[in-house]
C-alpha cells in the first residue's frame, strides 16, 4: 500500500470513529436511564414500607379535610364545571389523616424530613424523576392550560412545585383524607401480584407546559398526578392527549417500570395486555395472573 493510500485509510477510520462511538454512547445512556428509574422505584418502595412500619397501613393519596383549613387554596377548574380544591400536605397530620399525597407522606422516610417538616412545595425530590422525561426541578403551572382546552389552575401564588414521574396505585394508596392506604393483609390478591406504584403516562406537550392535568405538585392531595388505576401502558409522545388519564407510561422505548406491594420491581412492555395490567391494579379482585 502506498503512503497516500495509508493516509487515506487513516482518514476514513478517523472520520468513521464518531459514527461508531455515538450508538454505543446512546446505548449506555439508555441503560443508565432505565437503571435509574428502577432504582428510584426501589427507593420509593423502601420509603413506603418504612411508612407502613410506622402506621400499619400503606400511605394514602390525601385530599381536602372536611373542616376549614388555612393551607394554600390550590384548585383546578374543569371545563364547564366548578373548581375543585386539592388537599395540601401538612406535617401535623399523621398516618391516614394526611392531606398531601403519598409522595409527600413518605418524605421523612426517603431522606427528605426537612422538606416534609417545612412543607417545602418547591422541593424536587431526585428519586421522583425518571430523568429522561424532565430534570428534577420545580415547575410553575400556567393559569390557563394551553394543551387541554377548558382547564385552568390556581396555585394560590406559591409558585413552582416539585412533582413526580411516578404514581401510586390508588386502589392501594387510596384517595381522600381519612381513608389512608390499605393494610398489607388486606391485599388478598397477593403482595407480589398487586401493583403499588409505577411510571405514569404523560403527554410531552403537557410536561413542557407545566400544566396540572394529571401532573400537579406532590404536596397536593387527591390528585391524578400521584394516583392512578388504569390498564394501559403508553410511551411518552406529543399526541397522547386524554389517553394519559389514569394510565401508566414512560419515555423508555422498551416499556414501563412497575413496583409491586412486595417490593419487587419489573418492567412491562407496551404490548402488555390491558387485562393483565387491570389484574395487577386490583388488590382484592381475585383474578388469575397469567404472564404472557
Amino acid at each position: 500500500m502506498t503512503r497516500h493510500a495509508n493516509v487515506a485509510a487513516s482518514l476514513v477510520l478517523v472520520a468513521a470513529a464518531p459514527l461508531l462511538v455515538l450508538p454505543a454512547v446512546a446505548k449506555a445512556r439508555a441503560a443508565a436511564a432505565t437503571s435509574r428509574s428502577k432504582n428510584n422505584l426501589r427507593a420509593i418502595g423502601q420509603g413506603v414500607f418504612a411508612f407502613e412500619g410506622a402506621y400499619g397501613i400503606f400511605p394514602g393519596n390525601g385530599g381536602p379535610p372536611p373542616e376549614a383549613v388555612t393551607t394554600p387554596d390550590c384548585r383546578t377548574t374543569y371545563p364547564n364545571s366548578e373548581s375543585f380544591r386539592w388537599g395540601y400536605g401538612d406535617p401535623k397530620r399523621a398516618g391516614k389523616m394526611q392531606t398531601g399525597s403519598w409522595a409527600y407522606s413518605i418524605l421523612p422516610y426517603v431522606g427528605e424530613e426537612e422538606a416534609f417538616r417545612k412543607q417545602d412545595h418547591s422541593r424536587a425530590v431526585p428519586i421522583y424523576y425518571i430523568g429522561t422525561r424532565r430534570p428534577a426541578e420545580p415547575q410553575s403551572t400556567p393559569e390557563i392550560d394551553p394543551v387541554y382546552t377548558g382547564f385552568s389552575y390556581q396555585d394560590a401564588g406559591i409558585g413552582p412545585m416539585g412533582r413526580t414521574d411516578y404514581a401510586a396505585n390508588d386502589q392501594v394508596c387510596r384517595n381522600g383524607a381519612g381513608n389512608g392506604g390499605l393494610k398489607p393483609a388486606s391485599v388478598t390478591d397477593g403482595l407480589a401480584e398487586t401493583l403499588l406504584a409505577g411510571e405514569k403516562a404523560m403527554d410531552t406537550r403537557a410536561v413542557k407546559a407545566g400544566v396540572w392535568y394529571w401532573d400537579g405538585g406532590i404536596i397536593l392531595g387527591n390528585t391524578g398526578a400521584c394516583g392512578r388505576k388504569g390498564n394501559k401502558l403508553l410511551r411518552d409522545s406529543d399526541d397522547l392527549g386524554e389517553k394519559i388519564n389514569d394510565n401508566w407510561g414512560s419515555p423508555d422505548p422498551d416499556g414501563v417500570w412497575m413496583l409491586f406491594c412486595d417490593g419487587h420491581v419489573q418492567k412491562y412492555p407496551y404490548g402488555t395486555p390491558a387485562k393483565l395490567v387491570a389484574a395487577f391494579v386490583t388488590p382484592t379482585g381475585g383474578e388469575a395472573i397469567i404472564e404472557p
